[in-house]
């Protein structure tokens, strides 16, 4: 999602940030756009809809078939992959607190009424609707449309004619549709189990509404590693697509990589890159990119994005555009294919497939948003705003909870003791945590409301789990519960206070270093086990006056081995350790989520973040022997504390503690 370009935007369109006090009604040129909007839909889709509609009767996530059989003479592909977010701008472009106080984005008055849903309902009929209009009349032209499928339940819910033409164009295998959340999570920053849930939300969805879902993955933010990788090919995907930019940042020198690789189990290719000629293949991409920006008019040369949905209108010259653009390039010779029919083709024509290089964790454009960290502790634009600290350990203290109330309710319910509606209620508990891990509640250039969103639910997600933990171990007739979460099993017991001696840090790592400005930090150590230390870092809070620099946290570790050692987001189970050599690094740094916590420094020592208190990225420097944890984004009134186990041992060791902190830790509701 290209966030960055916001600023730029602003500043062209003339708007003063600031606040607008009072709330009022939409414009009249709102309406006269969704009234536009609804008449384009009604006269193009009028005609199919009951013939679409009788035809619901395929199942979801059946698998894609080529209409026609590989080629084995065409050696020229176009593909187009366009990923759309429903949630751009979660929780719409105004903010009304709790005192009733309005706030609206950029301070532009036009904004007021803006709500969540409103933007929404614009995504879909000003950002998707035309595409999927302009493709409609090209039925040789394959693409590949990628979307959270809680987009499909809104179009169901509010743009059922919307969805119909949707369904037409990917029954008749025309669009490839790519789904890999149920909301846009920024799933590499938590535990697998809720990307795992998530994945059965998706399918349920497609299946509900009778939509084939592609073996193919791409996601919010090009997300992509080798846990997802490894993550797709177990969940019964087969292709990831993994972004250039983020391949170029560990692989610099390789400009056109093989056109596919093997990886994890499955296929790999990378989106948005030529490919190596000495395969045989020439591709081309026309498009890979937020899908909200091409039918967008443009505003100096950028597109204008949803955050100003009030002027973005999508621009039928725009479309036109493009759709020459698709019509030069078939004229030119290429077949214009889905990403399935492509890979597909190499087989047939077999094309050599190498393995995959090692690969890190990260996002589509890394260079500008330093990978994974601006979602996890780095600072955006609206900097003032953010709040990564809060929004991220709060959802990971939210997805503990529930993990642990989910296993209390299958405990209750084996004993014919469940609690009312349980089923039910923790169905909309593990939605509603998606939703505030939405990647838009810290990244990349998030808005106050977008920050909110996930400041204001997370406590009621809380809330509610707790309620129903309430109930069951009323209905079980416990006073307490203690949930282990990797053996899923709970007792009737108290909480355990532990407590442990304080020492001197070790000293292989007592060059550790905690950098702030405007506030103070105090260190101490506690010896857990024989080679097993906790480091707790208190800081103090700060004042305006200290912002933004109040704001910077900074812990830094030493590493005394040139290697990326950690354990993959979704892959919770593994330590995947890489010398440098392995890489040729764009940057001086790579930034890794680390969502079970470990990161190795060499020599058989480790660091292990704890998720709850401090979900931030790792940051492995690579020119000189540190790794460190760096927030930007704590607000200045908070004094918190942080928290990391760091030991000496296996891998095995380490990953053991990392889990028993992190993934599956023992819970007292």
């Amino acid at each position: 999602m290209r966030k960055w370009q916001s600023w730029a935007i602003v500043l062209a369109l003339g708007v003063s940030a600031g606040a607008c006090g009072a709330k009022a009604t939409a414009s009249a040129d709102d309406a006269a756009i969704e009234e536009d909007a609804a008449a384009d839909s009604a006269a193009d889709i009028a005609g199919d809809v009951s013939a679409v509609a009788e035809a619901c009767t395929e199942p979801g996530g059946s698998p894609y078939v080529e209409t026609s059989q590989p080629d084995v003479t065409r050696k020229k592909f176009a593909l187009s992959l366009f990923h759309f977010n429903i949630e751009y701008v979660i929780g719409g472009l105004e903010y009304i607190d709790a005192k009733g106080i309005s706030t609206v984005f950029t301070g532009n008055p036009e904004n007021v009424g803006w709500t969540n849903d409103k933007v929404e309902d614009f995504i879909v009929r000003e950002s998707f609707l035309p595409i999927l209009q302009m493709y409609e009349k090209h039925p040789g032209w394959g693409v590949n449309l990628e979307l959270q499928a809680y987009m499909i339940d809104v179009m169901a819910a509010r743009h059922p004619d919307v969805l119909i033409l949707l369904r037409k164009l990917a029954q008749r295998g025309q669009v490839e549709l790519i789904s890999f959340h149920y909301n846009a999570q920024f799933f590499l920053g938590f535990p697998r189990e809720d990307q795992h849930r998530s994945l059965a939300a998706v399918k349920a969805t497609f299946t509900k509404h009778c939509l084939p879902l592609s073996g193919v993955v791409f996601n919010q933010e090009g997300q992509a590693g080798e846990g997802r990788q490894k993550m797709l090919v177990d969940e019964g995907y087969s292709i990831g697509v993994h972004p250039k930019n983020l391949f170029y940042y560990v692989h610099q020198k390789t400009q056109n990589p093989w056109p596919y690789f093997t990886s994890e189990g499955g296929d790999l290719i990378v989106g948005g890159a030529g490919v190596d000629s000495a395969s045989g293949i020439n591709l081309t991409w026309n498009f890979l990119d937020d899908g909200e920006l091409r039918a967008a008019p443009e505003v100096s040369g950028q597109a204008l994005n949803p955050y100003f949905a009030t002027t973005a209108a999508h621009d039928p010259a725009r479309v036109a555009e493009f759709e020459k653009e698709l019509a030069d390039t078939e004229a030119g010779g290429y077949y214009m294919a889905r990403i399935s029919d492509y890979v597909r083709h190499l087989k047939a024509e077999k094309v050599e497939q190498k393995p995959a290089p090692a690969l890190l964790d990260g996002t589509w454009q890394p260079k500008s948003t330093d990978s994974v960290h601006r979602w996890l502790g780095g600072r955006g634009l609206w900097g003032a705003d953010e709040n990564d600290f809060e929004v991220r350990k709060g959802n990971y203290e939210a997805r503990t909870q529930i993990a642990a109330v989910q296993v209390l309710a299958e405990i209750a319910q084996k004993a014919g003791k469940p609690a009312a509606d349980q089923d039910a209620r923790l169905a909309k508990l593990w939605k509603d945590l998606w939703r505030v891990e939405v990647s838009d509640c810290s990244g990349v250039n998030p808005w106050l409301a977008e920050v909110q969103y996930a400041l204001d639910h997370n406590p009621l997600i809380l809330a509610d789990a707790k309620q129903l933990a309430t109930e069951l171990k009323t209905a079980l007739g416990w006073t307490h519960a203690r949930v282990d979460l990797a053996a899923r099993t709970a007792e009737d017991k108290p909480a355990v206070a532990e407590s442990w001696p304080t020492v001197d840090a070790p000293a292989d790592v007592s060059t550790v270093t905690v950098t702030v400005d405007g506030r103070t930090a105090t260190t101490t150590w506690l010896q857990i086990a024989p080679k097993h230390w906790r480091l707790k870092v208190a800081f103090s809070a700060s004042t305006p006056e200290n912002d933004p620099f109040g704001r910077e946290l900074k812990v830094n570790f030493p590493r005394f081995a040139d290697i990326v050692a950690y354990s993959p987001g979704l892959m919770d189970d593994v330590v995947r350790s890489y010398p440098f050599s392995a890489f040729e690094f764009q940057d001086d740094h790579v930034w890794l989520p680390v969502p079970n916590g470990l990161i190795g420094l060499g020599n058989d020592w480790y660091v292990i973040k704890h998720a709850r208190l401090e979900n931030l990225a790792a940051r492995v420097n690579v020119t000189t022997p540190t790794i460190g944890f760096w927030d930007e984004t704590v607000r200045l009134d908070l004094a918190p504390t942080w928290q990391f186990d760091v030991l000496q041992g296996t891998a095995a060791d380490a990953l053991a503690v990392a889990n028993a902190l992190n993934i599956a830790p023992t819970v007292d509701l």
